[in-house]
């Protein structure tokens, strides 16, 4: 029969420190004993193991790329343009005088909408609809119109008509009309939507840019040219017909 002694494991534990005591010296003693060469390829490793920090540095070409600033609007979000690069040019040119007896030159006002969330296929509709048109005569079918699209470009035109007053020197704001009117293609964001069975779907939000140009002066009669008749049609037959020549001929 196993009798408890309580002196037995006060000298387990001595002995057991006391073994650890005895490895660790020995492992001083070998590292003592190693050469050199191993002694460095330990600290290599060691010095692989530790994570060090690093410092990263950008050209100085990025430093300000996409940056707000407080006096200024962004003008992109990363490649996509949030104003017409090249639209609003337009209306810094500087034209020469006119000679004594030239008609005078009317002003052009160019503005524009960007990023407007409303498909551009169903925008061009509303573009080409008020082309020609008065800006007094646009403005009044835009707000008649049901069409969600019609009120960003019944915004739009009358943006222009104040930019016209008040930049350009146009003495009546009604004397304007509309001289180019279309839309352009902008961002689409991708999204998702779930299916039936763990399927999805690719939702595309498709958003457009709007250009205007107004010009000073009242319409005219006919935007596009008008159709040709049947006598207009036989005048140019005819005269197509006499122009011909019989090449390398007498």
């Amino acid at each position: 029969m196993a009798t408890f002694m309580p002196g037995t494991l006060s000298l387990r534990a001595a002995g057991s420190s006391i073994a650890s005591l005895f490895h660790q010296s020995i492992l001083t003693v070998n590292s003592a004993s190693r050469s050199p060469l191993t002694f460095c390829r330990l600290q290599r490793l060691q010095r692989s193991v530790v994570s060090t920090a690093s410092f990263h540095s950008t050209p100085k070409c990025h430093l300000y790329r996409n940056t707000e600033f407080e006096d200024e609007k962004p003008k992109k979000i990363g490649k996509v343009n949030l104003v017409p690069p090249n639209w609003l040019k337009y209306n810094d040119v500087v034209y020469p005088p006119t000679e004594p007896g030239e008609p005078e030159r009317p002003a052009e006002i160019c503005h524009s909408r960007f990023q407007i969330k409303y498909g551009t296929k169903k925008m061009w509709y509303l573009a080409q609809m008020i082309r020609g048109m008065s800006i007094d005569e646009a403005i009044k079918q835009l707000s008649f119109h049901k069409k969600k699209g019609a009120a960003h470009i019944k915004e739009t035109l009358e943006e222009a008509q104040e930019i016209a007053v008040a930049e350009h020197n146009v003495e009546f704001k009604s004397n304007l009309w509309v001289c180019d009117s279309f839309v352009t293609k902008g961002i689409v964001v991708k999204g998702l939507r779930r299916h039936a069975r763990q399927r999805y779907g690719m939702i595309h939000y498709r958003y457009t840019n709007y250009f205007v140009r107004l010009r000073e002066g009242r319409p005219p009669k006919d935007y596009y040219p008008p159709e040709k008749t049947g006598h207009d049609l036989m005048a140019d037959f005819i005269k197509k017909q006499r122009a011909r020549r019989i090449m390398y001929g007498m």
